[in-house]
Order: structure tokens, then sequence, then C-alpha cells
């Protein structure tokens, strides 16, 4: 998923519809409104509920979409190959939207990569990843099955904060929030095998003037990151597994 917030853009449903019929002359061919609900606490008994606005526009086997509100535009799919792949599409909705809007600035991009994956036979979960982050194994005193979540955040190099959370699940469940509501999962899990979870999460938060071409080069650059830090989480068994 790749996630562009920007200076909110208040008019933005009178310029959905021009977006649409862009996106749908190439390829994004299933539009779906929605309302996004979002609760924030102030205190104890305190709640505020504020309803966003979402405009989905998906490809229509629904794996990969854009989803446009007032202060962003992400992109997300279920079907990811490679990353000049996945830059290609990313550009080509971005520019119809700053076509259309003509989009100011830009308050945070984020790049955040989702892994799920099961063991091989006779392999456990913890062999797909470095010696450190396998957790720890009780079997001898009659403790199985752990489940484990490992949560590490970093700053980096291009100006970024790091997330990775890294979860060991032996109920073969995936969080509920791993695929957007209006995405099909391009792959589907044996719900009686274990699953591993491997969760990047890159984001620079910085207002600046917006532009494709250094929008494409934020992302770039944190892609780079983000691929460097799945290398020094897998293990040498998992790229060979993989491959």
């Amino acid at each position: 998923m790749a996630q562009v917030r920007i200076g909110a853009v208040l008019k933005m449903a009178d310029y959905i519809p021009e977006i649409q019929e862009r996106m749908r002359k190439v390829g994004y061919s299933l539009y779906r409104p929605s309302e996004v609900r979002e609760e924030f606490e102030f205190g104890p008994g305190g709640t505020e509920t504020r309803v966003t606005r979402q405009w989905a526009f998906d490809r229509i086997d629904r794996t990969t979409g854009f989803s446009v509100q007032t202060g962003s535009v992400a992109f997300h799919t279920t079907a990811y190959d490679t990353h000049e792949a996945f830059f290609v599409d990313l550009q080509q909705g971005l520019q119809i939207v700053q076509d259309v809007v003509g989009i100011s600035a830009s308050e945070r991009l984020g790049l955040r990569y989702v892994d799920a994956f099961q063991a091989s036979a006779d392999r456990a979960l913890g062999d797909y990843l470095k010696e450190g982050l396998r957790g720890v194994s009780l079997g001898h005193i009659g403790a199985l099955r752990p489940r484990s979540f490992t949560n590490l955040v970093m700053e980096t190099d291009v100006g970024g904060r790091l997330v990775v959370r890294i979860g060991l699940n032996p109920e073969g469940v995936l969080p509920p929030n791993l695929v957007p509501p209006d995405l099909v999962s391009a792959k589907t899990f044996d719900t009686s095998k274990p699953v591993g979870i491997l969760d990047y999460d890159h984001f620079v938060e910085k207002s600046e003037a917006f532009s494709i071409e250094g929008a494409m080069g934020r992302f770039n650059g944190l892609h780079g990151t983000l691929s460097e830090a799945f290398r020094e989480t897998v293990s040498d068994f998992a790229l060979e597994d993989w491959r």
C-alpha cells in the first residue's frame, strides 16, 4: 500500500466524477463511495466520532485499486508483483488525481508491505525469521503453540520512521484489517495451519509542496529501506524456500 496524505481538499466531492471517468478509462472499472467512521477518545467517557467520505476505484477483479478522501490518496493491491510495476500504477493514479484536483501540498508519504506466509512441510514459522526474531521456545515445559508479536520502531536515513511488526499465529487466522474491505485477496490460506505476518511500514511526515516527480522519488527512497529491512528480518532458508 502507498499513501499520500495531502492538504485537505474540502471540495473533493466535486472532482470525483472527473476522477472516476479517468480511472475507468485506465482499467479501474468499479466505483464505490462509502463513509469511514473513526472514533477519537478525549479522556474518561469522552469520545468523538468523525465520519469521512471515501471514494474507491477498483479493477474488475477487486485485487487492486485507489481510494480517495478529502485529505489522502492511497493505492493498494493484493496482487503485488514487483515494485517497478507497482510504482507505474501508483504514478498513473496520482497523476490523474493531480491533473483533476491540483494537489498543492503533501503532509505524509508512506509505503507499507504486509506479507503473510505459511511454513512448508516439516518446517516451523520461526525457521523463516532471523534467529533473534523467533521468540522463545517453552515446549520442554509443556507450553505449546506460542503466539508471538514483535514490534520494532526506528528512525531512518531518509528522514522517516520505519515500523516493523512480526506476528506468528498458530490459529491460522489473518488479521481482520490486513486487506481493505473493498479488495479481494489474491491468495487464500489454509486456516488449519499457522500463519506468519511480516508488516513493514515506512513513512515520512513532512509538509512540503507536492509534485509527482518528488513523490515518486520519495517512494523510491522509502522502498529501498524497506527492501533492506525485509532481508535483515527473514532467514536465508526463507529466501530460498520462496524463490
